[in-house]
């Protein structure tokens, strides 16, 4: 007989709890595991072998095991807690609120009970419930800096920020020396916009704890905003010699070269070559070939292709998709789960082109779930976030969580908005968590991946001819891909400028990396045909002067004099809108074509000229001009680009002006803004494909 068979259930109890604080783990597990052999109700020994079964993440055994407990003792408050946790480690929010509330009640001075019910209040989406339950635990621990941090991690995910930032200098006076309170006040005031304080906040954390290699990243790409490449390069390769397994410093490395520079992608083959392992390289790489002059259509199709071969997955009986791991009910008519992922449900194209489409969708036939990667959430977040059924802050989740919780979550239909942009997940898609995976939204090619089954496009920007360069299947919507939505704020229609200037000028309001040579060349065949003309580029971007200087140099290398390029640094969105008032027709970028701008400056009645493009991201303005109201826009060739061009400065400005206020009415009225018409092809398309699939598994 061994000395530990002589104990007593409690002696042994006492033991393991020694062995576990004095960090023995499997000491403490053994004997753990011995006592709740001989004693199978011992309600503090199933605990115990709970916890130790929940830090070693057998989180199944430790639910069994303290649902035992709690069989054994149903009001217990600790036993509540344990399994509330474990709950909540495996993203079942509702059932551990379940668990952790009577807990909190039951034990309402133990301020860790009710940390834990704050956090599951957080991951369920219950803002309100999480911050009251966090300011409670505040209130009776003082400087409980788990519940401070959460506290600000919560506001700022849910776009309060600045709220944020007020928490976290409030935790810090209780703990100046805590490195990973510096390290989160640097990215709410990274998120505020706040480059300057955000960097001094990183600079403390990393002076806190040298090898905070996070906030080195952090620090870099606030630098990089700031225009310090040097710097920031500095900083990433400092993270990288640090760990070189830190995707985000790689991905930093990458970006620090603008998509539409000419160097841009070989710089970014370079960064790729360190470690083509992590996807989020290579779809830095696949995005900024999109904005580049010489690779064709077929190679960026490749390019797509070998990701998916890299990072795709086959499935067969022996290796299931992953939502294979939950029974999917198949019935037709039933009402469905739709999830979306995005890195942008914050101020972004997707606000005015997305939204609202999952806004209009019947609430008795779908039921949505938004996943949010989104790194810099902000007010409009909260409007996103408003609508959901269902709110999922994923961003620190690894790819194989994320598809565990979207198993759990029984999604039917999952949708990606990312493609490749930052912050994207597709990763977790390759795991195929849905059994219909869907690709709309931002991105403007295939995203590579088999298991993602249907790509949304319309005849304008994915005619059948084009089908071969996609991995997905190609459904058309029957007009526009995306609808839009103007704003509550839009400014009233102006007339045209040249009315008082004089000066017919033309526009481009788009994002400075589709400012490149292709685009230049179309611009200055239409200056130079007009030779009284002069064009204004408005993008915030252009309060810095280097960026004006290589626009001006793209110009004088087509010959055209620099005194006719004149810049705007746009402003909140409402005065960038009005700033349309400024040109008299706006002239679209090349090879990748305006979207969201064109969009807006129909609305405004500015007509645009767009030559239409051979590749998706070439044909944005095409298909919204065709569907906006203003298909007299849409030209064949440059020569036809700068016909259209000299009609319009031929046009007395009178006419100018009543064109402008007919053009708004045309495009309110039209498909492109047709929301409710819209919401019902979507529908309608999503439907039948899950039909189709349903079909396959009956």
């Amino acid at each position: 007989m061994t000395a530990v068979s002589t104990l007593s259930a409690d002696q042994l109890f006492d033991r393991a709890v020694q062995l576990y604080q004095s960090g023995d783990r499997a000491g403490a597990g053994k004997i753990a595991a011995d006592l709740v052999a001989a004693h199978p109700a011992h309600g503090d020994g199933l605990n115990l072998a709970a916890i130790l079964a929940q830090d070693a993440r057998n989180l199944a055994d430790a639910e069994a095991l303290i649902r035992r407990a709690v069989a054994a003792q149903p009001g217990n408050p600790i036993y509540l807690n344990t399994l509330g946790t474990t709950l909540l480690a495996q993203g079942r929010t509702d059932e551990a609120i379940a668990a952790l509330a009577p807990a909190a009640a039951a034990a309402p001075q133990e301020a860790e009970i009710l940390f834990n019910l704050a956090n599951a209040y957080r991951d369920a989406g219950q803002g309100p419930e999480a911050a009251a339950a966090y300011q409670k635990v505040l209130a009776l621990k003082p400087g409980h800096l788990g519940a401070y941090n959460n506290l600000a991690l919560m506001l700022k995910a849910g776009g309060d920020v600045e709220s944020a930032v007020t928490v976290l200098i409030e935790a810090i006076a209780f703990a100046p020396k805590a490195a990973e309170l510096r390290f989160n006040l640097g990215n709410a005031l990274h998120a505020a916009g706040r480059l300057d304080a955000a960097a001094q906040a990183y600079r403390r954390a990393l002076d806190l704890k040298p090898d905070h290699v996070q906030a080195m990243v952090n620090l870099g790409v606030v630098l990089a905003e700031q225009h310090d490449t040097t710097g920031a390069e500095q900083l990433f390769r400092q993270a990288i010699a640090r760990d070189p397994t830190l995707s985000q410093a790689y991905v930093g490395l990458a970006d620090l070269v603008d998509d539409g520079s000419l160097d841009a992608v070989a710089h970014r083959r370079a960064v790729l070559a360190l470690r083509p392992d992590l996807p989020a390289i290579w779809s830095s790489l696949l995005m900024c070939l999109h904005y580049a002059d010489k690779p064709t259509r077929a190679e960026i199709a490749a390019e797509h292709r070998a990701f998916g071969r890299q990072f795709g997955r086959t499935f067969d009986a022996a290796h299931p998709p992953a939502y294979a791991a939950r029974p999917v009910d198949f019935t037709a008519g039933r009402k469905l789960r739709l999830g979306v992922m995005s890195g942008d449900f914050r101020f972004h194209a997707m606000l005015f082109f997305a939204l609202p489409v999952f806004e209009a969708r019947d609430k008795s036939q779908w039921d949505l779930t938004c996943y949010s990667t989104t790194a810099r959430p902000d007010d409009h977040t909260r409007t996103w976030r408003a609508d959901a059924d269902r709110w999922r802050d994923v961003r620190h989740l690894s790819a194989g969580d994320l598809a565990e919780l979207i198993v759990r979550d029984g999604i039917d239909v999952l949708i990606d908005l990312s493609g490749h942009a930052p912050h994207n997940r597709l990763p977790a898609f390759a795991l195929k968590p849905a059994p219909l995976q869907v690709a709309w939204g931002d991105y403007v090619n295939t995203r590579g991946l088999a298991a993602i089954d249907v790509l949304l496009g319309d005849p304008v920007h994915t005619p059948v001819a084009d089908d071969g360069l996609y991995v997905e299947k190609v459904v058309r919507l029957p007009r526009d891909y995306v609808c839009y939505r103007p704003p509550a704020y839009t400014p009233p229609v102006a007339g045209s400028p040249c009315a008082s200037t004089g000066v017919f000028t033309f526009g481009c309001f788009s994002e400075v990396t589709k400012i490149g040579p292709s685009a230049a060349k179309q611009w200055a065949a239409v200056l130079k045909a007009l030779p009284a003309a002069r064009m204004l580029f408005n993008n915030y971007l252009f309060a810095d002067g280097a960026r004006q200087g290589r626009v001006i140099s793209l110009f004088m290398d087509q010959g055209i004099d620099p005194e006719r390029i004149v810049f705007a640094a746009g402003g909140p969105h409402a005065e960038f809108l009005a700033q349309y008032a400024q040109v008299d027709a706006i002239l679209d970028t090349a090879p990748y074509s305006g979207g969201l701008t064109t969009c807006e400056a129909l609305v405004m009645g500015v007509p645009v000229l767009t030559v239409t493009g051979d590749r998706f991201c070439g044909r944005h303005a095409s298909a919204h001009l065709i569907n906006g109201g203003y298909p007299d826009g849409v030209c064949g060739s440059l020569d036809e680009l700068v016909e259209q061009a000299r009609a319009l400065a031929a046009t007395p400005p009178t006419a100018m002006s009543a064109q402008r206020r007919a053009l708004r009415a045309a495009v309110l009225a039209s498909p492109l803004c047709d929301v409710r018409g819209f919401a019902r092809d979507f529908y309608a398309v999503l439907r039948a494909e899950w039909d189709k699939v349903s079909e396959r598994k009956a």
